[in-house]
């Protein structure tokens, strides 16, 4: 079992999907040194669960990659992992608040399978990765060896957690399940038996190189790569009912999406981290489906003070629409944050632009990467963006 101290910190944030952002302005994130490529970050988020795997009550917390350093726990140091074959590591995290649970899924990539096995050993030994913690293993039938259920209990700062957690091998991909218990309460095998059991199917899907459920391994590809601009505050794939959820809507255009990914990075200095940059691809069955988005992207956020730029243009995009808004990240009334949403055939595209230090700044960073976007769609590789040079001052 991995308790992932550090990348908790991280995940705090909550989900982001763009212009539906909760941020902890206390958090303590690292920057990441990008390990993955972005065939590999594809692969690690697409073995994830969603909510409509999940049983009823459980929402996304958060979701973000981590590396060595925040795996990292008790005696087992990142460089260990990192000299081991470490790779990279992939969370989600559901709660649900009326009962006290949790839900966290993992999946690592390693440089091969060995290297995997291997890596099983360095994190799944709990008298060195959790010492202080009252845990026992037993067999599982789930994945590739090596494999087991861990269940028992652990401390997470003041509070023990009850879990019951199913780990796995399938090739060079480490997966596990936890299901948790936030008062200490014991937490069900039969849930994460089952719910370990999707997860492995995910990845064997993923391991021949195809789609599970709402996932699109092309995606991540086609996005500009805005990792590397700053601290990831969180990247993934949304199902159509998480989309939903995170906007309040049912029924709406936007659950008609076939798969969705998006990535968050806060470029700024400083504890709040401002900007925050969003790209977010969705794809649709069909074009008319993308431009119905773009046409009732109005009613699907509540933005502060927000006006719409409905003659804005994307050269080469089916149809385009823009907003001029205040974030609610930083405070304040001023006008610092602009919006382009736009469709070209079947895929909907989300640039979101977040707390600048003027609202001209937040417009031509956004107009920059939405030009930058459209001309990755459909490509095999897209290449880290610029931000003009006085963006962040």
């Amino acid at each position: 079992m991995n308790r992932l101290h550090r990348g908790m910190r991280v995940l705090a944030l909550g989900a982001v999907l763009a212009g539906s952002m909760s941020l902890a302005t206390a958090l303590h994130s690292f920057a990441q040194d990008q390990t993955l490529n972005a065939t590999q970050r594809a692969q690690l988020a697409a073995i994830t669960l969603d909510q409509e795997s999940l049983p009823s009550g459980y929402t996304l917390s958060g979701e973000a990659f981590l590396t060595a350093d925040q795996v990292a726990s008790g005696d087992v140091s990142g460089s260990s992992l990192t000299d081991a074959g470490f790779l990279g590591q992939y969370v989600s995290i559901y709660s649900n608040g009326a009962e006290n649970g949790r839900i966290r899924i993992y999946s690592s990539l390693w440089s091969d399978d060995a290297a995997a096995e291997n890596g099983f050993g360095l994190l799944e030994d709990e008298t060195t990765s959790a010492p202080d913690a009252s845990l026992s293993d037993s067999a599982t039938d789930i994945g590739e060896e090596p494999r087991e259920l861990t269940t028992g209990t652990y401390t997470d700062g003041d509070r023990t957690i009850g879990t019951a957690d199913v780990t796995f091998r399938n090739g060079s991909f480490l997966v596990g399940v936890a299901v948790e218990r936030t008062d200490g309460q014991e937490a069900s095998t039969d849930t994460a038996t089952a719910l370990a059991t999707t997860a492995a199917d995910r990845a064997a899907t993923v391991a021949e190189s195809n789609n599970p459920e709402f996932a699109d391994l092309t995606l991540p590809v086609q996005a500009l790569a805005i990792s590397g601009l700053g601290t990831e505050v969180q990247a993934g794939f949304i199902s159509p009912a998480e989309a939903e959820a995170i906007y309040g809507l049912q029924g709406s255009d936007l659950g008609k999406l076939t798969a969705a990914w998006t990535d968050t990075v806060g470029v700024g200095e400083g504890d709040s981290q401002a900007p925050y940059i969003t790209v977010g691809l969705t794809t649709f069955g069909s074009a008319d489906e993308a431009k119905a988005v773009v046409s009732s992207a109005a009613d699907l956020t509540t933005l502060t003070n927000s006006t719409t730029i409905s003659d804005a243009t994307v050269d080469g995009a089916d149809a385009a629409v823009a907003f001029e808004f205040t974030s609610d990240v930083t405070g304040g009334d001023a006008t610092n944050s602009y919006r382009i949403i736009f469709a070209k055939d079947t895929t909907l595209v989300v640039i979101d632009v977040q707390a600048a230090s003027d609202a001209g700044k937040a417009k031509s960073a956004a107009e920059s990467l939405a030009n930058a976007q459209l001309s990755c769609i459909g490509q095999t590789e897209c290449a880290a963006p610029s931000l003009p040079d006085d963006f962040t001052s």
